[in-house]
């Protein structure tokens, strides 16, 4: 257990110092971590642990998003959701974290620049933030990962 949330914190750790270097939201607050599994047998390391902490409450091809029972504590604020990635060859970073901002305004003022990526889902859209420097990212989600779930956090 300790290994997963020692983890988790490294993620949101990383991301919120890539987003303060490269935006101007450093007090934008965490909504949702992701740990980026290099093999199967970390997967199930991750994913054991956190099935006694929360429950699961999305499920993708991808992996599953839990809701923690107890928030972690991180540096950009208490973290209830997060994702256990399966394995990805496309996918070497260790994770992302999520930010919630005013996505509208943070939009307009990072779309054209060459470390953010513009992603369209079908439902929401979001922009995420890399460096070659940080081996995680950082997104900005139009809909918070909470509100696209339908859940109070």
């Amino acid at each position: 257990m300790g290994n997963f949330i020692t983890t988790v914190n490294y993620i949101v750790r990383r991301s919120t110092q890539l987003k303060n270097t490269y935006t101007n939201v450093a007090s934008a607050p965490v909504e949702f971590s992701c740990i980026f599994c290099q093999h199967e047998e970390e997967h199930k390391h991750f994913t054991n642990p956190i099935e006694s902490l929360g429950k699961i409450v999305e499920r993708t091809k991808s992996g599953f998003t839990y809701l923690l029972d107890k928030p972690l504590v991180t540096v950009a604020g208490p973290l209830r959701l997060v994702k256990i990635r399966k394995p990805d060859p496309q996918r070497p970073e260790r994770g992302d974290a999520d930010f919630n901002t005013d996505y509208n305004d943070f939009k307009k003022m990072y779309e054209g620049d060459p470390k953010f990526e513009l992603i369209k889902r079908e439902t929401f859209e979001m922009l995420r933030l890399s460096d070659p420097q940080f081996d995680v990212m950082a997104c900005f989600s139009s809909i918070p990962k909470s509100k696209a779930l339908g859940i109070r956090i």
